[in-house]
């Protein structure tokens, strides 16, 4: 031992860790900064940040929603997983405005965008096939594809594709249906999400449909 730790002094990593087990280095909190950063600059130049703030106008929640929204973004950018994962994924890094966001919050702002519109906003177009009402989500993606537009704007071609994704315990109760699935999984009731894309590959728009919805459908 004794000739352990003289060859220690050698080793800044290992008199680090040494006094650090006898108490001798005071703890500090640390952060990850760095996804952070770059992607609240992205968030905010491509539009995301003004196009949710403008759909919260004349309303009012006792916390701040659209970095909630943020936060659920940037976790999935980062890991990927659920919202309960974000709760906890979140004390390790150092995001502008989420220090008090609770898990709740989470669920709230998920539920403010897919809150369906009232009638006089759906926007019903003759012959439109009625899959899935308008919502708050729709607004985002709308004020996101204007703000991209310019005179010279043309969308002559579109890519649209879908997947599914399964409930496993109580998930899914609403939407979740049994169906053809892409995860080999039918036995669990799953939901359908697909994603239209323009020419140069950035998204349009998305929706999602009980599990049951074929293909076919969703494209009409």
């Amino acid at each position: 031992d004794g000739l352990l730790l003289s060859g220690a002094k050698f080793s800044e990593k290992v008199m680090v860790l040494s006094a650090h087990a006898r108490g001798e280095i005071q703890k500090v909190d640390g952060w990850r900064i760095g996804a952070p950063l770059i992607f609240s600059r992205l968030w905010e130049e491509t539009g995301c940040k003004a196009a949710i703030e403008e759909a919260l106008k004349g309303r009012r929640f006792s916390f701040d929603l659209e970095r909630a929204v943020f936060l659920a973004v940037l976790h999935r950018l980062v890991v990927s997983g659920s919202d309960r994962s974000a709760d906890h994924w979140k004390t390790n890094y150092r995001i502008e405005g989420a220090e008090k966001l609770q898990l709740h919050h989470a669920y709230r702002a998920m539920g403010f965008l897919g809150k369906p519109l009232p009638e006089s906003q759906q926007d019903r177009k003759p012959g439109a096939v009625p899959l899935a009402p308008r919502c708050r989500k729709d607004v985002v993606e709308e004020a996101l594809f204007e703000r991209r537009r310019h005179l010279y704007t043309s969308l002559s071609m579109a890519f649209f594709d879908t997947t599914t994704f399964y409930f496993e315990g109580h998930g899914g109760q609403s939407i979740g249906k049994r169906g053809f699935s892409k995860d080999h999984r039918p036995d669990l009731p799953q939901m359908v999400a697909g994603v239209v894309m323009d020419q140069e590959g950035r998204p349009i728009c998305c929706e999602m449909w009980p599990g049951t919805t074929s293909d076919v459908t969703t494209l009409l």
